[in-house]
């Protein structure tokens, strides 16, 4: 019994032990600490901050599934007064949603139910989900706001652009909304480059010809770019078995002509091709810089392609111009003066002798690299060889990636960044290629790649960008905007570019023999602006269709002035007050050579816009155009009106 006694008193007083540590070790937990140092610091304040109670706090979320017990350290996360305290207790920066309603993890991520620093924000053997460094916090919105691209997610918006515009959907299967992007067709190409020189520099090094070419680097060693630039040089025909025209006689003349060169720099400049080209990095940038253009492709191809883009290069967004022979051949003749690569080395080989194994050997690199996924070539032994499946890459776990031999931390994020950067860090038999991106490209596509997961969220949660209908005009007009590629550039119906201004309206906006004056001469009505709208030497019975086609569909009857407008002399000079005077229109609008750049100049206004455009643009400019810099000036109606009538004052003298 004395054992048994012993045995007793000691168990007793472990118990005792037990009960004594349990309340001390929450007395001294790091979260009680935290909100002890938080009423230490409010105390200094100059305004009265309501102290924290000692208690554990939390947010519970059902529908998310969620309890977040952030707020237990983050205690001034709703206390504006704290805007500039120290993290944690520095109040949440504001945002469109609730913290109660939505929580803090469903954007931050980190383990909402941990009550220590660690275990909250940082990786461990049982959550991979660590909090997201703010670079990556933009991929929480991605979450719920599908093809959404939102003001307050800029970074989210360009990696989207980026993961379209590098067509990563011809390896990959993508999240939703991306299509493959135009990309050259390789048939012909064994006709279209000047040399196989040329091709096996690009092969090996893309970026070393063209600096801003969105074509990545294979990393191919010499023997691969062999080996392709043998079996690329073998495809002499084009698509559609379309065969080049012979280069006219007057350019087989003339060619080195200086006046005939002349003509063609000045029908080169006349259109204006740097609106969406460069020439050594001046210009636009909706397509390739052409200064070394004649070292790469042949001046019959020049020719064809300025004579025909689309025949050529079916789906490419090239406006088809209006050229006679001897300007298109003038214009060859002037491209392959002046845009040749000086520093391209000479080609030496006279004559190449490809091995006998050349096709097998190079269909086989051609289709483990899937050039297939970006490039069209017409060979019935292309097959697609693509890469994984990036539909829910943000919902990977840790220990499914193979972090190879770096030494990056293992995370999701890290690994993507890294994998994006530099793919073929990570050793074996990676395909990817080096995209050679800057630091803030590379961390955009890191957040829109994290956003994709199959996590499910409830349906008042998620908000997905509705995909507008087509806007695809058939019979004649279909075929004008086709040709002239207008939708690269303006918008019709919420289908085509923003470069331009949107056509959805145009009939009410513009006088129409403004418009039809307008497309025999085009001009940039902001002198600042690099693209400019091209001279497509358009026909006058295309441009007879356009403006029948623009008067009578794309109207709007809201742009009507339902009281009509004074145009008294009295009306314009209490319009010329408010321009001048009261609201200081001046200083954006240039009027009789004296005023801003930020918006275009009104010399002109009378003879270019409608009345009823201008009433409705000044009440409200960000009904028309949300992005517009024009103020809403809260105007009243007589003075919209007595503005819209010194506007329309504003005439060229006949």
């Amino acid at each position: 019994m004395t054992k048994l006694r012993k045995v007793y008193l000691i168990t007793a007083i472990v118990f005792l032990g037990v009960l004594a540590i349990s309340p001390l070790k929450d007395y001294f937990s790091e979260w009680r600490a935290v909100q002890r140092n938080y009423n230490r610091y409010i105390k200094n304040l100059p305004q009265k901050v309501k102290p924290a109670p000692l208690v554990l706090k939390q947010i519970w979320v059902p529908k998310l599934n969620r309890i977040d017990r952030c707020i237990t350290c983050h205690t001034g996360i709703d206390d504006s007064k704290l805007a500039n305290a120290p993290i944690p207790f520095r109040s949440h920066s504001l945002i469109p949603h609730d913290i109660a309603t939505f929580g803090c993890t469903v954007c931050h991520n980190g383990q909402g139910l941990a009550t220590n620093f660690s275990d909250a924000h940082l990786p461990s053997a049982f959550w991979d989900k660590p909090v997201l460094p703010t670079r990556y916090l933009e991929s929480s919105c991605g979450h719920c706001h599908i093809n959404e691209n939102l003001k307050l997610t800029p970074a989210l918006n360009r990696g989207r652009q980026e993961i379209s515009e590098l067509n990563c959907i011809g390896c990959h299967d993508l999240y939703s909304g991306y299509k493959k992007s135009f990309i050259p067709s390789l048939n012909g190409i064994g006709n279209k480059v000047v040399n196989r020189n040329w091709l096996t520099r690009w092969l090996k090094n893309p970026r070393e010809i063209r600096p801003e070419t969105k074509m990545p680097n294979f990393v191919l060693s010499d023997k691969e770019v062999e080996i392709l630039s043998d079996f690329l040089m073998s495809f002499k025909n084009y698509t559609n078995s379309v065969k080049l025209d012979s280069l006219p006689e007057i350019y087989v003349k003339n060619k080195a002509d200086d006046d005939f060169i002349a003509l063609g720099k000045t029908r080169f400049s006349e259109a204006r091709c740097i609106s969406c080209h460069a020439v050594e990095g001046k210009g636009g940038h909706l397509a390739p810089d052409l200064a070394k253009i004649a070292s790469k492709a042949t001046a019959a191809w020049i020719f064809n392609n300025i004579n025909n883009v689309h025949l050529l290069q079916p789906g490419v967004e090239m406006p088809q111009y209006g050229f006679s022979t001897k300007e298109t051949a003038a214009i060859t003749a002037y491209m392959e003066s002046e845009f040749v690569d000086r520093d391209s080395p000479a080609d030496t080989v006279r004559v190449h002798q490809p091995p006998a194994n050349f096709f097998e050997q190079g269909i086989t690199l051609f289709n483990q690299y899937n050039c297939g996924g970006c490039h069209d070539l017409s060979s019935e032994k292309v097959a697609l060889n693509r890469g994984p499946d990036l539909t829910a890459i943000g919902s990977k776990k840790t220990y499914q990636i193979d972090f190879g031999t770096t030494k990056i931390p293992h995370t999701l994020y890290d690994y993507i960044d890294a994998k994006v950067r530099s793919p073929r860090a990570f050793g074996g038999s990676v395909r990817m290629p080096e995209y050679q991106l800057n630091k803030a490209d590379n961390q955009a596509i890191t957040a829109v790649l994290l956003s994709w997961q199959n996590e499910p969220l409830p349906r008042e949660f998620v908000r997905t960008a509705p995909q507008p209908p087509k806007y695809d005009p058939q019979g004649k007009v279909g075929q004008i905007i086709q040709k002239y590629s207008c939708l690269k550039c303006h918008t019709i119906n919420q289908t085509g570019g923003t470069i331009a201004p949107d056509l959805s309206i145009v009939g009410s906006q513009l006088q129409q023999k403004w418009v039809e004056s307008y497309f025999k001469v085009p001009y940039s009505l902001r002198p600042l602006m690099e693209e400019r709208m091209p001279n497509l030497s358009i026909t006058g019975d295309e441009i007879e269709i356009l403006t029948d086609y623009f008067y009578k569909v794309l109207i709007s009857d809201n742009l009507s002035m339902e009281n009509g407008w004074d145009n008294s002399a009295e009306a314009i000079t209490r319009g010329q007050g408010l321009f001048r005077e009261k609201y200081g229109c001046q200083s954006c609008h240039i009027v009789g050579g004296n005023g801003g750049y930020v918006g275009p100049p009104l010399d002109k206004a009378g003879n270019r816009l409608t009345p009823g455009w201008i009433y409705h643009w000044l009440l409200n400019p960000q009904k028309y155009k949300p992005e517009t810099l024009e103020p809403r000036a809260g105007l009243s109606d007589a003075e919209a009106k007595d503005l819209t009538a010194y506007l329309m004052s504003l005439k060229t003298k006949n």
